[in-house]
């Protein structure tokens, strides 16, 4: 005997697949026309804003890890080629800003690594070089275009120790949110419906 779907619960659920979940955490135009028919997009340099972090005496404590300069200028420069090799694939991408170019100004405001980096063994002796971590990153995109601000886009990434994924690279959970950026920002900025904001 088979059973059929109520007509309701049907059209729900085809309501909800229809519907795009939302891509970022927030995202606020301010200026939706200058997202319209966007053909050269130039990346910036991703400036680091991380929040300052103490000593950890208590391992147990949840506050931010520390992260070395020369990291967090490293993991930078990867989100900047990251976010460039998204946007090459469906935009021709400008050297510098100029007149009707879609400028991305990425700040990395949060960065937490998947294994142990040098900062973390001088804050805690003796920690294992085999422990792992749910690592991950926030990022806040300024979209400027003709030197007037378009929208603005913030987002947070958080690996989890449950996803069955071994944490072999350092910086894997970052990694895999930039990633996901590259993806993403050019998709959002690409559809129609976003300039009809």
């Amino acid at each position: 005997m088979s059973r059929s779907i109520p007509r309701r619960t049907a059209l729900a659920l085809a309501a909800a697949i229809a519907l795009p979940a939302a891509a970022f955490d927030q995202t606020q135009v301010l200026q939706p026309a200058a997202l319209a028919d966007v053909q050269r997009v130039h990346v910036a340099p991703t400036v680091v804003e991380l929040p300052a972090v103490e000593r950890r005496l208590d391992p147990r404590r949840q506050q931010p890890r520390p992260v070395d300069a020369r990291d967090a200028a490293s993991r930078a420069e990867a989100l900047t080629d990251t976010l460039r090799r998204g946007f090459d694939r469906d935009f021709d991408i400008a050297e510098a800003p100029g007149p009707g170019v879609l400028v991305i100004e990425p700040t990395l405001i949060r960065l937490e690594s998947s294994r142990p980096t040098m900062a973390d063994y001088r804050d805690l002796p003796g920690l294992g070089f085999e422990s792992v971590y749910a690592g991950g990153a926030a990022v806040r995109l300024r979209l400027v275009r003709d030197g007037v601000e378009v929208a603005v886009i913030e987002d947070r990434y958080s690996g989890t120790l449950a996803d069955g994924n071994p944490r072999v690279g350092i910086w894997q959970d970052a990694d895999r949110a930039f990633s996901m950026w590259s993806r993403q920002v050019p998709r959002w900025v690409a559809q129609p419906q976003t300039a009809a904001r």
